[in-house]
């Protein structure tokens, strides 16, 4: 019953709470009222009681524990907090009995059942419905026992409570319909939220696409469109299209090995005379950015020391290694092991 700012990650969640606008600021103003209403029958009804006192720490009790009950925490409401409710309907309903007059209708004078009850309503409402009603029938219990010692009966008592009993019964009806509302609303928003990661996603697959395909028509349709004037390509247009065909091999068989720091590393290979091969065997790149900046590190290091045949692999995801860096130059053969937190590890 106070307002606060629900967590991001809690504002998506739908309970009863959140449905009745408990956190709000005229559930806020509610509790007011029913505080002040206590404090009201209090102070009207004390004349007709036996012993006044009972009444004033009765009603202290009650308005704390419409306090504690409007304490944002989602539902259910914590399971101590809904004990000392409980408590506070069984005290309030121990102290004010027996100070209530023995004969004649009570009328006001028995104000707790009510706010007890409305109480319990809120407890049935924050996911307690089962504590809710063992106290309702605690507090008919005590009613009950009350009005067998002073001589209106125990049947008298009951009757005295039938209608707040009638009230839980609604307030346990109502919820339940609610909760089946809150559960269809927390469902269409998980599937509203799970639609728009992949219509988001989709949308990131396809920029992606753009933007191989920019970069491959950057790349090759200049060289394209020189191979199909008909004149002789000179022995540096035969390098660019050669890179442009390495490069453009990278990317697919390398994906994502095929960082521009790797390529160009790779370019810089080859003009040596160095056979460089990247392949992806996973599909997707190290699990973290850093991870992925350390791997590039090394193989650049790698590309740029190399001779002979130097072949990058990234590994399946459930490999213990990540990355291997195989360079055969001559007999000579030299193997680099890369773990998926990017570092070297030994081979």
């Amino acid at each position: 019953m106070s307002h606060i700012t629900a967590p991001p990650q809690a504002s998506r969640t739908v309970d009863v709470s959140r449905l009745l606008g408990l956190r709000s600021e005229g559930a806020s103003l509610i509790l007011g009222v029913f505080i002040v209403t206590n404090v009201v029958f209090t102070i009207s009804t004390i004349q007709s009681l036996s012993v006044t006192w009972p009444a004033y720490v009765s009603a202290i009790i009650v308005s704390l524990a419409g306090v504690l009950l409007g304490r944002p925490h989602p539902d259910p409401f914590p399971l101590r907090d809904s004990w000392l409710v409980v408590g506070a309907v069984i005290v309030s309903t121990l102290l004010i009995s027996w100070c209530l007059p023995p004969e004649g209708p009570t009328g006001r004078a028995s104000w707790h059942l009510g706010s007890n009850t409305w109480l319990l309503w809120f407890l049935v409402l924050r996911g307690r419905t089962a504590l809710a009603w063992g106290a309702m029938a605690a507090m008919a219990a005590i009613t009950a026992y009350w009005a067998g010692t002073t001589g209106r009966g125990a049947l008298g008592g009951l009757m005295m409570v039938d209608t707040q009993v009638g009230l839980l019964v609604v307030a346990t009806l109502f919820v339940t319909s609610l909760r089946r509302t809150a559960h269809r609303i927390n469902s269409l928003t998980e599937r509203s939220v799970d639609a728009a990661a992949a219509a988001a996603t989709a949308e990131a697959e396809r920029q992606v696409r753009l933007q191989r395909a920019a970069e491959v028509a950057a790349a090759s349709l200049p060289l394209l469109e020189r191979i199909a004037d008909g004149r002789p390509l000179s022995d540096a247009e035969r390098g660019d299209v050669r890179e442009a065909e390495a490069r453009l091999r990278d990317g697919v068989r390398g994906r994502a090995l095929a960082t521009p720091a790797v390529l160009d590393a790779a370019a810089r290979a080859r003009a040596r005379g160095v056979e460089v091969n990247l392949l992806d065997d996973r599909g997707s790149g190290l699990a973290t950015g850093a991870a992925m900046a350390r791997a590039d590190s090394a193989v650049t290091r790698a590309l740029d020391a190399a001779s002979g045949t130097v072949t990058v692999r990234l590994l399946p995801a459930e490999r213990a290694e990540a990355i291997s860096i195989v360079t055969v130059a001559g007999d000579d053969v030299e193997r680099i092991v890369l773990d998926e937190d990017g570092s070297t590890t030994a081979a």
